[in-house]
């Protein structure tokens, strides 16, 4: 007896179901003391890859982190171009992705999620890791398609 695969998920819950793989493998892979109170993420492009800068936040206020580059085949990366794709299929890809994933002392098992996602904003770069350049803009219009990007990439298109 065959069975018939499920409907493919909208975009929209295809995006929150990657959201929670992304946020479950970033905690999972960071090595956090028991009095963490948030950890905070934001990604961007880094040519292929993604550079990432993460602050960490325990209970007492102290905070620490740092900046990294996740290779093309590492989980993140891989997590955000399908975040990225996702977030085409409903409208347009993002530049930019943010995240923050706190808990209250009282109830440390609950997690909350907050995220950000841009569009509209040269997102910048790290100390040099990531940007958005003509380079990128061919990349991303090659994954999503140039109708996908927000405009102001598009325009980044034609200057090259």
């Amino acid at each position: 007896m065959t069975q018939t695969p499920p409907p493919p998920s909208a975009p929209m819950q295809r995006q929150g179901a990657l959201i929670q793989d992304l946020a479950g493998v970033l905690l999972s892979s960071l090595d956090l003391t028991e009095s963490w109170a948030a950890v905070g993420a934001a990604f961007i492009p880094h040519g292929e890859e993604w550079a990432g800068r993460l602050v960490i936040t325990d209970r007492d206020g102290t905070t620490s982190g740092g900046d990294a580059t996740f290779a093309t085949d590492s989980q993140i990366a891989l997590l955000l171009d399908a975040l990225q794709q996702a977030a085409a299929e409903q409208q347009q890809a993002f530049v930019s992705f943010r995240m923050e994933a706190g808990r209250s002392e009282e109830e440390p098992e609950r997690i909350r999620l907050e995220t950000d996602m841009n569009y509209d904003r040269d997102p910048g770069s790290f100390d040099g890791l990531g940007r958005i350049d003509a380079a990128y803009a061919h990349l991303l219009a090659s994954r999503v398609g140039e109708d996908r990007l927000p405009a102001w990439v598009r325009e980044l298109l034609s200057g090259s």
